[in-house]
């Protein structure tokens, strides 16, 4: 099969490895969608030496395919299934891998870390892990649910979304689309904030109510505008970028709540006086437990929800260089690989 290796610097390329093959308990997946995640970009940037330490572990956390082979003591999951693979492996035994929030385990390995990931042609996954598709949900769905699609509807899951709710989108690259996409669907008012011209026209066509360009105009006071000035009751942080954090907290009316995914600035923003009495419920979100995947994949389901609008570039597998370079020059929606 092929897949991509990280050579740092900003480089990386496409090498030739053994097909994998499943061990008891697991199943082989045919990629047929997975998308480049910013914190990918992390690994892409790294020096020469951390990557030559890396070694040729493959990248990639968005695995969605079709099963063509399945281990000794698989019971449920069969060849041929369409399935979205929770992308965190853990023990199986403690207390968080029971309760399907996997990304907790002390013994926690993630896709394209510690294990190889889904940029290539082949992803090995725990049975567990598969979480079935509809035939008519398509394959970047499915992707999307494994990370971006998924961190959104988490954090609006804990946002509680309601009709008429006004929602502040924070950075609109693949999850901040995704959370205006997820709170639109919910009956929210969208108004989304980014520092690029294409992402915030793209979060317009994507449903956004209004949209701020942080370059060009103070978002707290448009915020603040939209809501007659009362402030934003919900709002989602995917910008990693302590200004964005800083705005979003100044942006909320009494009583507000906000959601934090965005890694990026450890810069502390947080003004007690103002948490105090505004009394804000601030949160933070980490991806989507595996539990909540099977609800999320029956919401957009028989919502007919469709991330397919957020993807503005297409790859196949082969163009790694050109898709990774494209997606870090900071100026698409989701940047994905296809598979036919």
């Amino acid at each position: 099969m092929k897949g991509v290796v990280i050579l740092g610097e900003s480089e990386c390329s496409v090498k030739d490895f053994p097909d994998p093959v499943p061990d008891v308990g697991e199943v082989r997946v045919k990629m047929m969608a997975t998308g480049i995640c910013g914190s990918d970009l992390h690994l892409y940037h790294m020096d020469k030496q951390q990557a030559k330490k890396r070694g040729e572990r493959i990248p990639g956390h968005e695995p969605c395919g079709i099963v063509d082979a399945v281990g000794n003591g698989v019971k449920k999951v069969k060849e041929g299934n369409r399935v979205t693979i929770g992308h965190w492996l853990g023990c199986g035994y403690c207390d968080q891998c029971a309760a399907g929030n996997i990304m907790w385990c002390e013994e926690r390995r993630g896709y394209g870390g510690a294990i190889d990931g889904s940029h290539a042609d082949y992803v090995i996954a725990n049975e567990r892990n598969c979480v079935l598709m509809p035939d008519s949900m398509s394959f970047i769905d499915g992707a999307f649910i494994a990370c971006p699609g998924g961190t959104a509807y988490s954090s609006m899951k804990k946002l509680d979304v309601r009709i008429g709710d006004t929602v502040a989108v924070f950075g609109l690259g693949p999850v901040g689309l995704s959370g205006v996409i997820l709170a639109k669907a919910m009956g929210g008012k969208v108004i989304g904030v980014d520092i690029i011209k294409e992402r915030t026209e793209l979060a317009k066509k994507l449903g956004a109510d209004a949209v701020v360009n942080a370059k060009e105009d103070d978002p707290v006071k448009v915020i603040r505008d939209f809501t007659g000035g009362k402030g934003t009751p919900l709002a989602f942080e995917a910008s990693g970028s302590a200004k964005g954090r800083t705005d979003i907290v100044s942006s909320l009316c009494r009583g507000g709540k906000a959601v934090f995914v965005g890694a990026g600035s450890s810069e502390n923003v947080i003004n007690p006086g103002q948490l105090i009495g505004s009394q804000l419920t601030l949160m933070g979100s980490f991806v989507i437990p595996l539990w909540m995947t099977w609800e999320m994949v029956d919401f957009i389901s028989t919502q007919d929800i469709t991330f397919e609008g957020a993807v503005t570039h297409r790859f196949s597998i082969d163009k790694a260089s050109e898709a990774y370079r494209i997606f870090d020059e900071g100026k698409t929606g989701k940047v994905v690989f296809e598979w036919s």
